[in-house]
């Protein structure tokens, strides 16, 4: 390989070239795109302005009815806790209250039982005294007897 002779001068080829040039219409597009959402826009917002007010009224109102029932909520809520604390409550004294009726019942059972025992006791022994009062003394002479 040799080294290029710089006094010797370079040749250079050209050669022709075409460019084709083709209209591009993509800008005008989005730019008359553009232009037209604006246009609605700014005509929705004219149009929309005397509604504002009327609109507010109407959020407002919603809002003050959800107020409401959720405050109507919680007070519900509130009922059932008071109320299923008032029926536990309620079932405790019932079973206290069964307890005390049976403890009741009990006491009035052996009550009548002791009762019943004295009566008894004291029955048999009244008998006893009948007994040996009517029994003949084994010292004693029978009774005379009558013609």
């Amino acid at each position: 390989m040799s080294a290029p002779d710089p006094i010797e001068p370079r040749t250079y080829e050209t050669r022709p070239t075409t460019v084709v040039r083709r209209p591009s219409y993509a800008g005008w597009i989005a730019a008359a795109a553009v232009a037209v959402v604006a246009i609605v826009a700014i005509a929705y917002m004219t149009t929309n302005q005397p509604n504002n007010q009327a609109q507010q009224q109407a959020a407002a109102d919603q809002q003050s009815q959800q107020a409401a029932a959720s405050a109507q909520g919680a007070q519900a809520a509130q009922d059932a806790s008071v109320a299923a604390q008032a029926a536990q409550q309620s079932a405790q004294q019932s079973a206290g209250q069964v307890q005390q009726n049976a403890a009741d019942q009990a006491a009035a059972d052996r009550a009548r039982a002791e009762a019943q025992a004295t009566r008894a006791a004291a029955a048999a022994d009244r008998q006893a005294r009948d007994a040996s009062a009517t029994a003949p003394d084994p010292g004693s002479q029978p009774p005379p007897q009558q013609p």
